[in-house]
């Protein structure tokens, strides 16, 4: 996975104030900005996500209200743990910037010119430091979540974007280790074929001060991770095993989550999916948070 790279304008410091979103025109007219940058690179175009969007609010909100910019969150939270737990069943890539402006009360015209700015600002990267661009322009992006939160001191604006190929059940956000879970679910194209499952696992989240989150930069998957394969009925793989994963011939699939770390943490499972002579890419996912089984 290649992590999203952060863009760091500036950091307002917190004060007593009530940030706004923007209005929904505003975010519809920035994804018409989105659509026409991927149109012109020959890219298929993005669908607006109401759910990312509003949990993309919320965490510029908390950056604008506590004065940091981060991709994790005060619980400490990462992007794609928070965006699951908002219903988002694909792949995600956050972009964040901000920006400084004294005029921003009740001046909508104001606050467009600064989401515009903030856009065209992750277009203009070039490479090697173009992370922001590589996900508005992925080929494989289903959807656009776009977050905003503004006040006079200034803005916070995100783009989450979420390659979305699966269609997942969903899973509840908490368990515990004696529970027993199925990760089940379909392929949504019958030109992509189910792959293989990670279960990618890393320790609870912990909450992070300011200073904490003012060092943090670009985030990934776990590297902690084990691959659950698909279920061969009459043969073995290589090491022995058969696999865990059914798979219906309609694309549909179901496997049991293995807390294979046997101890509390977040549990990120993965969906692989693969076209016919191209290489495999993670079209589905979704956290849990696992803690000690309860007395």
């Amino acid at each position: 996975m290649i992590a999203v790279l952060l863009l760091i304008l500036t950091s307002l410091s917190a004060g007593n104030r009530d940030p706004r979103p923007a209005p929904v025109e505003l975010k519809l007219r920035l994804l018409d900005e989105i659509n026409r940058a991927r149109t012109e690179e020959g890219l298929s175009r993005v669908e607006y996500s109401a759910a990312l969007s509003e949990a993309a609010d919320a965490h510029c909100r908390e950056m604008l209200l506590e004065g940091y910019i981060s991709h994790w969150n005060r619980a400490g939270q990462k992007p794609y743990e928070r965006y699951a737990w908002a219903g988002a069943q694909g792949n995600t890539a956050e972009n964040i910037t901000s920006l400084r402006d004294s005029e921003f009360p009740d001046d909508l015209k104001i606050l467009w010119v600064s989401m515009f700015t903030g856009h065209q600002r992750f277009m203009a990267e070039v490479p090697p430091d173009d992370g922001h661009r590589r996900s508005i322009l992925d080929p494989r992006q289903t959807h656009v979540g776009i977050g905003v939160a503004y006040d006079p001191s200034g803005m916070r604006l995100i783009e989450v974007y979420e390659a979305r190929y699966v269609e997942l059940r969903p899973l509840p956000p908490r368990a515990t280790l004696r529970d027993s879970l199925t990760v089940s679910g379909r392929v949504l194209s019958p030109n992509l074929a189910f792959e293989a499952l990670t279960v990618f696992y890393e320790p609870l989240p912990a909450a992070m001060n300011l200073s904490e989150l003012s060092r943090t930069r670009s985030y990934s998957l776990p590297h902690e991770q084990r691959h659950e394969r698909v279920q061969l009925i009459r043969e073995r793989y290589v090491d022995g095993s058969r696999g865990s994963v059914e798979v219906a011939p309609d694309g549909s699939f179901r496997a049991p989550l293995n807390f294979w770390k046997a101890r509390p943490g977040v549990y990120s499972v993965g969906i692989w999916v693969r076209e016919r002579g191209k290489e495999t890419f993670l079209g589905g996912l979704l956290s849990v948070i696992v803690e000690e089984a309860r007395r």
